[in-house]
């Protein structure tokens, strides 16, 4: 049996809300947590009570589209790394029927926690799983939603499917680009065609700004009235803004549940903080506009997303430390040194989880590396001994 669902007393309010089904299980198959959207998608209603004998196979894999063959998602998470493929379920209780697409990742290398994410599903839909593009991350919006992917390659998809193209390395992509960078402020326009074509003059500048905002907007809203109001660029007084209640922005995703996971971890509420780093960290597949390296514009966004996205790296090590699960630990710190390859701090970390690993040759390897590193950049020899990891 597995320990009191952190549901009945510890819960985030940020997983309780959150608009899509998130199932918290062991690895044996026994349900730890059901946030409200599950209960609703599972039709239990609002009702919070967590009956203990609950495994996966109840709520979800009996429930499977035989179309995508039957089996428990918690045996074939363990099996591979990374999530699963999303897999079609039909609810059917009593006079409800509805659908859900479902898919599952491990929380930790040794299985210990799953985490399955539910998104609704149509009835009589039979794709096998989403676009291999947008499978990535555990998360997805609603496809009702524009979504926004700038973490890593950057895209666009509308509810009817991939708004990729030429464009987006065009004008009218590279002003959405800005727009997004700046999503939480009002743009007067001069702004942004100073930040965009430098060279232009002002009333230049504001022609090339009119035009590519007309033509932006065709390409987000293809079907919106010649009379209707813009839903994402909006133009309010001399000024633009990205309207953010109109779109999904993974960045935005991201940083919700990092922050939320780092704030579990102060509570002490472990496998809430192991739930919304994993979704975090699935979001992140890369840095902010990646492919717009000498953007000015994008340069703070960018940096705050990363130095984020280490704090959430930082934390899974230290909660794959605690559990004893020094090769999880390693592929976190493994994947911190990605982000700050130059951060001695963080080579102290790898290089101290490889010891206690037992891979002293793989320590000295890297403590070698750093040693000349620092000589050659700074004069100096690193401020530790490899000697000094080794004491315990």
């Amino acid at each position: 049996m597995g320990p009191e669902p952190e549901q009945d007393g510890g819960h985030s309010p940020i997983l309780e809300g959150f608009p899509y089904g998130l199932v918290l299980v062991e690895g044996d198959g026994n349900v730890l947590f059901l946030n409200r959207r599950a209960r609703q998608l599972l039709a239990f209603g609002n009702a919070r009570v967590l009956d203990p004998a609950w495994r996966c196979c109840d709520l979800i894999c009996g429930r499977l589209e035989p179309v995508v063959g039957r089996g428990c998602l918690t045996e074939q998470a363990l099996e591979i790394e990374g999530p699963l493929p999303e897999v079609r379920m039909d609810i059917e209780q009593g006079r409800l029927q509805a659908a859900a697409w479902v898919t599952a990742s491990r929380l930790d290398s040794r299985g210990g926690q799953l985490l399955f994410h539910l998104r609704p599903g149509r009835l009589g839909d039979r794709r096998r799983r989403t676009p291999p593009e947008w499978s990535d991350a555990i998360l997805t919006a609603d496809r009702s939603q524009l979504q926004i992917v700038t973490l890593g390659r950057f895209r666009v998809e509308g509810s009817e499917g991939p708004l990729n193209g030429d464009w987006l390395e065009q004008r009218p992509g590279e002003l959405l680009k800005y727009l997004v960078s700046e999503r939480r402020r009002v743009l007067p326009s001069d702004r942004i065609a100073e930040a965009l074509w430098p060279e232009a003059g002002m009333e230049e500048g504001r022609n090339r700004l009119r035009h590519y905002v007309h033509a932006l907007r065709e390409r987000l809203e293809p079907n919106r009235g010649s009379r209707s109001p813009a839903r994402v660029v909006v133009a309010h007084r001399g000024a633009y803004r990205f309207d953010t209640s109109a779109t999904w922005v993974d960045a935005d995703a991201f940083e919700r549940e990092a922050r939320a996971g780092l704030s579990s971890l102060d509570r002490g509420a472990k496998s809430l903080a192991a739930a919304h780093l994993a979704i975090a960290l699935s979001l992140y597949q890369g840095d902010f506009l990646a492919e717009e390296p000498y953007a000015e514009w994008a340069l703070d966004e960018r940096e705050r997303l990363r130095e984020l996205a280490g704090r959430a790296l930082e934390a899974k090590v230290t909660l794959a430390e605690r559990a004893g699960d020094l090769e999880a630990a390693a592929d976190y710190a493994r994947r911190l040194l990605g982000l700050e390859p130059l951060d001695r701090d963080v080579q102290k970390l790898f290089i101290s989880i490889c010891l206690k690993r037992g891979r002293r040759s793989e320590a000295q390897r890297r403590y070698a590396v750093l040693r000349k590193r620092m000589l050659a950049e700074f004069g100096r020899e690193p401020e530790f001994q490899l000697a000094d990891l080794e004491r315990p």
